[in-house]
């Protein structure tokens, strides 16, 4: 890295204390329960990393990023204790795009170098429980090991980008058909004070019948000092590869080997109050295909409204605020 000709050092502090009410089973019968205390990485995710480019001649040159997350509250690593775990990949840029491989958040992660659509989140994916990542299962940071990856330049507003993963979590195995493969896809338009982004993520699952499969299609529209989100998502196959699924979104444990299909939706804005101050809202809905599983109804339908703001007090600091409150029906039925 030091032998770099542009090396940039970076990353990002966040903690905060939280307060939350969660269901709880209890000897079977499900109550709610507090707990409160000081956390981290509730507006971002606390990480460190290096980036860095080379040129080669030509227009070209040699880039990469490698990027680890970590809690600021305990000191540890994040994502599964990976030293990289948020990004990790090297490639070749010129005036036709880019190719890179190596571990990716995925166009439809809301994060990382290569996100097109976390924009139509007001929350941009992040503070916790109001975040689309948890009715939008691609934007809870989906990310794919072992993958290699094109991204376009952008052309007259439009931008887009294509993947393949030869194993989504962890290193490949032998045979090749062992490995649970992807296929991840994205692009977004801004012209003006319109943006719209489409991403779709295919995960071809070993041994099963049922892939895992994510469309998400979303937009903002910004007008004087607000600026409008909307999403929407069809989802097929969710937790088919529980790793891929992208997180808390799927609060509902399934039986292994079973798996529902279900659709998003969100609405939000965001009003920037001054320059320092913004104000954020946005109400989330899932609406699931249940299944009959050993005599019980598995169908997690529930909708999530939110609240938050933030304050720069500077360039780099910032204090933030919020609120979000799910509200669950139908998400374990008795047949």
């Amino acid at each position: 890295a030091v032998a770099q000709s542009n090396v940039t050092l970076y990353g990002i502090l966040d903690v905060n204390y939280m307060w939350q009410e969660l269901p709880v089973n209890v000897g079977g019968t499900v109550r709610q329960e507090s707990v409160d205390g000081i956390n981290s990485g509730h507006q971002s995710g606390n990480r460190w990393g290096l980036r860095g480019s080379e040129s080669l001649g030509g227009g070209m040159s040699a880039i990469f990023t490698v990027e680890g997350g970590f809690e600021l509250d305990r000191g540890t690593l994040g994502q599964g204790g990976r030293l990289f775990g948020r990004q990790a990949w090297a490639g070749l840029s010129g005036s036709m795009g880019s190719v890179v491989a190596g571990r990716l958040a995925t166009f439809s992660s809301g994060t990382g170098s290569f996100d097109m659509i976390g924009r139509i989140d007001p929350f941009l994916t992040g503070f916790g429980l109001a975040s689309a990542g948890n009715t939008f299962y691609s934007m809870n940071a989906l990310r794919a090991d072992n993958t290699v990856a094109y991204v376009s330049p952008t052309w007259a507003g439009f931008k887009g980008g294509i993947g393949y993963s030869f194993n989504v979590d962890g290193g490949e195995s032998a045979n090749s058909n062992a490995n649970n493969t992807a296929i991840i896809t994205g692009a977004n338009w801004t012209g003006g004070p319109f943006f719209a982004a489409i991403t779709y993520d295919s995960v071809d699952v070993v041994n099963s019948n049922t892939d895992q499969k994510h469309l998400q299609i979303g937009g903002t529209w910004d007008i004087a000092s607000f600026r409008l989100h909307a999403g929407w998502a069809a989802q097929d196959g969710v937790q088919a590869v529980t790793t891929v699924v992208g997180g808390s979104g799927a609060f509902l444990g399934l039986p292994a080997g079973a798996s529902f299909d279900s659709d998003s939706w969100l609405l939000g804005v965001t009003w920037k109050a001054t320059d320092a101050l913004a104000l954020l809202a946005s109400y989330q809905a899932l609406d699931a295909d249940g299944q009959n599983i050993n005599g019980v109804r598995f169908e997690p339908d529930y909708n999530i409204w939110s609240i938050g703001a933030t304050y720069n007090l500077s360039r780099r600091t910032n204090l933030y605020a919020s609120y979000a409150s799910r509200d669950a029906d139908g998400a374990l039925i008795g047949n």
